[in-house]
């Protein structure tokens, strides 16, 4: 999932145009989600409940230390339960993997996988504060670091992470949904472990770095909230920007969801992604395509052969020397890199050096357009206004760990 990163003047950069504005009433009339209660008074919500988010990481081997003047650790083997020796007047460890054991500053551990707890509450790896506790596995060639954290504070990381801290209110509430609704719907789906990562390829999740006032406040506000379809967590998906039209999962994943179907987005037309170009080399082209085990010798061109309702490329011929490709318009951004190919809403042009791609839009535009989710709270929609607009069919119920 990808964040807006820009702002002009404190507001999302996209025009609040007349056209945008004409559709409050008409979005006012519109049936609101109910909310229903899930959860009997007193019951702890899902937001109190343990996660586990997978931590990227990049260098080893892995440092984990407590905050400065923070007390030892707690460490805990975790095979064993058998609370460790090494946590006595320790703040700082260097863990790598041997095999299937862990060393811990030089030594065996004994064990392939420990948790490191810190009396208040946080721990720094290789750098970065969390929430909760870290475990640390010995795994095929290297290491899985897994944050357990509740529910609650990766919500308000995240949010920091996915949505600028100057978006409005409302619409970081609508993302606090959506998130919630994700996750719980990947932990229910998934049977690995841990279910999400803290990249794009789940949710972007910083630890507390990325917590702001603002997304503990809209995670509060919304304690509990979920959107379901058929009583279960939906697949929330959600983009930067679609482009003025969102996609149906069935166009983009081959996958018939009710609840994701494009529509028109006139919310997100214009602004920051309105209108953007790539321009690519014909030897990187190809380079990159033989990488990826598409040989088609010296590229002639890139043609767009078909495109789904919603203006996305969803085939295109990649014509070469060596013969004709096709490929699905997802994977081509994949393979050209999506930072730099923000979607498949694109037209292509042969030039004389390669190929200047003119696109609109950030990301695969399924779901909630965060830009759109921006410019609806800006322009008076609320909360409820903003899901009812992206997903479609669905309820606002609030959940409880164990609802009676």
């Amino acid at each position: 999932m990808r964040r807006l990163t820009r702002r002009c003047n404190g507001q999302f950069s996209a025009r609040t145009g007349r056209g945008v504005i004409l559709l409050l009433p008409l979005l006012l009339a519109f049936p609101v989600i109910v909310v229903q209660q899930a959860a009997s008074a007193g019951d702890e919500t899902v937001d109190d409940m343990p996660i586990s988010v997978g931590l990227t990481v990049k260098r080893a081997p892995v440092n984990v230390a407590v905050p400065p003047g923070a007390s030892a650790f707690s460490i805990v083997k975790s095979d064993t339960g058998e609370l460790s020796a090494w946590g006595v007047e320790v703040r700082s460890l260097s863990i790598e993997v041997d095999g299937l054991s862990l060393l811990v500053n030089g030594k065996n551990a004994r064990t392939s996988k420990i948790a490191v707890e810190a009396p208040d509450g946080t721990v720094i790896v290789n750098g970065n504060r969390y929430r909760g506790r870290i475990e640390v596995e010995a795994a095929a060639g290297g290491l899985l670091i897994t944050n357990v954290v509740p529910l609650r504070w990766y919500l308000a990381s995240v949010l920091g992470a996915e949505m600028p801290d100057w978006a409005p209110l409302e619409a970081l509430k609508a993302q606090s949904v959506v998130s919630r609704s994700y996750i719980l719907h990947r932990m229910a789906d998934n049977t690995s472990h841990p279910p999400v990562c803290d990249s794009i390829l789940s949710q972007v999740y910083k630890g507390v770095s990325s917590e702001k006032p603002s997304t503990v406040r809209a995670v509060g506000e919304t304690t509990g909230l979920v959107l379901t379809h058929n009583k279960s967590p939906i697949d929330a998906c959600f983009s930067a920007s679609s482009g003025g039209h969102t996609a149906s999962a069935k166009d983009v994943w081959d996958n018939d969801v009710p609840y994701l179907i494009g529509k028109s987005d006139p919310f997100s037309a214009g602004g920051e992604y309105g209108q953007w170009e790539l321009e690519l080399k014909s030897d990187e082209c190809e380079r990159l395509l033989l990488r990826a085990g598409r040989d088609v010798g010296k590229l002639q061109d890139i043609v767009v052969i078909r495109t789904d309702k919603s203006g996305r490329a969803s085939r295109v011929a990649l014509l070469g020397s060596r013969g004709r490709v096709l490929i699905r318009g997802t994977d081509l951004r994949m393979l050209f890199g999506t930072r730099r190919l923000r979607s498949t809403m694109f037209d292509v042009e042969r030039t004389r050096d390669g190929f200047v791609f003119s696109g609109k839009g950030y990301g695969h535009g399924v779901g909630l357009s965060q830009e759109g989710a921006g410019r609806m709270a800006q322009a008076g929609y609320s909360l409820e206004q903003i899901l009812h607009f992206y997903y479609t069919g669905v309820t606002l119920e609030r959940h409880s760990v164990n609802p009676k």
